[in-house]
């Protein structure tokens, strides 16, 4: 429902989607989520972009769900989590391939480590975001099935180091389209919920 539900109306989707079912809900930034708090939406609300320092308090106090990808924010979210006496729910982002944002492959493991020896922050997903799954070419289908071989093998390599990664999720409305072995725990759909293809 991010960019006010992509010009629909955030509030009114929000509770229609929710109703339907929906059990999470992604928002761009920090100050969609209130809106959503205030008009008692109480499911987990993703935000899916790296919030300001100042946003921090309001996203800890709303329990909105930020994405992580380095240690300096993962200390600045436990230590504002602390403030105030909250366990902050947090999703580790890796960077695949879109070259957006995210932490390395290789050091996605001591990310995850990380976020488990912080007494106010807890590791409920891992997720990356799929280039070109909206691309028909040979080389993007190539290049988008790298990333969720590169996404699977990083996400189990987790679980044997005994860190449970939470929901894994990797696809938008691409993904979701059309790579259904790449749904995983959840799924991201975005213009394609208002009739768009992507």
């Amino acid at each position: 429902v991010k960019a006010n539900a992509y010009g629909h109306g955030i509030i009114e989707i929000a509770k229609s989607v929710v109703s339907s079912g929906v059990d999470y809900l992604a928002v761009a930034t920090v100050n969609e989520g209130p809106q959503l708090r205030e008009s008692g939406i109480k499911c987990p609300i993703l935000i899916l972009s790296i919030p300001f320092i100042e946003e921090i308090p309001e996203l800890v106090k709303q329990n909105l769900i930020p994405l992580v990808y380095e240690k300096e924010f993962i200390d600045t979210l436990d230590t504002a989590a602390s403030k105030f006496h909250k366990k902050l729910e947090v999703h580790l982002k890796i960077d695949t391939g879109m070259g957006r944002i995210g932490c390395k492959p290789e050091d996605a493991l001591d990310m995850a480590k990380l976020i488990d020896l912080k007494k106010n922050l807890e590791l409920t997903g891992v997720c990356t975001h799929l280039a070109v799954s909206d691309s028909f070419s040979r080389e993007d289908i190539e290049y988008t099935n790298k990333q969720i071989s590169l996404f699977v093998t990083v996400t189990e390599d987790m679980k044997k180091q005994g860190i449970n990664p939470g929901i894994r999720h990797c696809s938008a409305s691409g993904g979701t389209l059309f790579y259904p072995d790449a749904h995983f725990d959840m799924v991201r759909p975005g213009l394609i919920v208002y009739g768009y293809f992507p």
